[in-house]
């Protein structure tokens, strides 16, 4: 399987995992003039992402850091209220096994907030065949989603475009990257199917 991403037309050999989860908080309603007949829902969820935002995260020498992304955050249903919910959606991308990334978020957060996990994977080791640079992304792809059966690991990640622009005001790529991907594809493809026993 070849997956497209924008890979600035290399072969990437290694990407990082994911684990994607939502911090949910909950409290009392509680008009603001008189905030101590409530609670906040708000307050502790900013200080267990300022918690995780400071703690330091493994590294590796290949993949670089562990890096977090507080992606969302909603809460509270008017500025003189007290809210009694709100919530964060947080990304890690992983260099390693995104349940032991869990584990420490779950022994930062204790029990002052909801940890609820929804996606994970470790990082992939990708195939690469001779004739293609290669590279080292801090994505993650839909490789770890599919089941290759005894056939596993043959998965190659290759793409036009930079994913630096990606889910930006200038994402796009480049006519001529386009153009040449074809063959570069077509050249992929044909390799890979000459070489099956």
């Amino acid at each position: 399987m070849i997956v497209g991403e924008p890979t600035k037309s290399k072969l990437i050999r290694l990407q990082k995992g994911i684990l994607k989860l939502q911090l949910v908080s909950k409290g009392v309603a509680a008009h603001s003039g008189y905030p101590h007949t409530g609670k906040s829902a708000i307050e502790p969820l900013i200080d267990v992402l300022q918690d995780l935002r400071k703690e330091s995260w493994p590294s590796h020498p290949e993949l670089g850091d562990t890096t977090m992304n507080i992606g969302i955050i909603n809460g509270g249903q008017a500025a003189n209220v007290v809210p009694d919910y709100a919530e964060a959606s947080v990304m890690f991308r992983v260099i390693s096994d995104p349940k032991e990334i869990l584990e420490r978020v779950k022994q930062i957060v204790g029990e002052r907030v909801q940890v609820n996990p929804s996606t994970m994977n470790s990082p992939v080791k990708l195939n690469v065949v001779p004739g293609f640079d290669t590279d080292i992304v801090c994505f993650n792809t839909d490789v770890p989603y599919f089941n290759f059966g005894e056939k596993k690991g043959l998965a190659f990640l290759y793409g036009p475009g930079d994913i630096c622009d990606a889910h930006t005001p200038k994402e796009h790529i480049k006519i001529q990257d386009l153009q040449e991907s074809i063959s570069i594809y077509k050249k992929l493809a044909i390799q890979l199917l000459s070489s099956k026993k």
